[in-house]
């Protein structure tokens, strides 16, 4: 929890002063670059590079969640929720050449089916041999997948807190999905915080191995 909370706190005052609005995220003023760009040594390349690497990241960690969340959604009876989650593989596994609004749709069905399967886990107590065999094959994806995402989250929201404070739409057009993922991913990780806990305890019943849910929390902190 205590590193949830140092996300939510660099996401506060990394958005505490409000300049520009990019796809309805706003984003804080950014420094000027030499040439018509703004002055205050912003490296807009190296920006553009952390982007790409951020958004291949993020698309590598909804992959892994989407991949585990079919798999848990199939083995609670929820398979047409689990071919809804599959939709999206494809588009992810482009990488860095996922687009924004690619990446926000994937991250909201993403939260949507793990709510799915929170739901359903307090309803079901306890899967027979089969399914539990396949909720068991979706706990490795869905540890690197939340490993993924606190990682990607974290980097995104420490380069958009260190850019500045004037604004410059021309740049911010640029980065919009660097600004997306800083903005996005706290909720959701808060989200997955609580779910892994309630998998945990699942699992437990259930006598399915833990350790990729364990892991999974060492990495959000808790």
């Amino acid at each position: 929890m205590k590193l949830i909370r140092c996300f939510f706190m660099i996401l506060i005052v990394t958005f505490a002063q409000k300049g520009n609005s990019f796809g309805g995220i706003d984003v804080p003023k950014l420094p000027g670059l030499p040439g018509g760009l703004g002055g205050g040594g912003l490296n807009v390349d190296a920006l553009t590079g952390k982007q790409s690497q951020l958004v291949k990241s993020m698309s590598s960690a909804l992959l892994n969640l989407t991949e585990a969340q079919s798999k848990f959604l199939e083995a609670l009876g929820e398979k047409e929720a689990a071919i809804a989650a599959l939709m999206y593989v494809d588009a992810l596994k482009k990488g860095e050449g996922i687009g924004k609004d690619d990446l926000e749709k994937a991250l909201n069905q993403t939260k949507k089916s793990q709510q799915i399967i929170d739901k359903k886990i307090l309803e079901q107590k306890v899967l027979d041999v089969k399914s539990k065999a396949i909720f068991a094959k979706g706990l490795p994806p869905y540890g690197r997948g939340v490993s993924g995402l606190v990682s990607t989250g974290f980097q995104a929201q420490q380069t958009v807190s260190s850019i500045g404070s004037n604004p410059n739409p021309l740049i911010i057009s640029k980065i919009g999905s660097l600004f997306f993922i800083a903005k996005s991913t706290p909720s959701a990780i808060s989200l997955f915080s609580s779910s892994t806990g309630t998998m945990m305890d699942f699992a437990n019943t259930n006598e399915i191995d833990t350790k990729p849910l364990e892991e999974a929390k060492d990495a959000m902190g808790d």
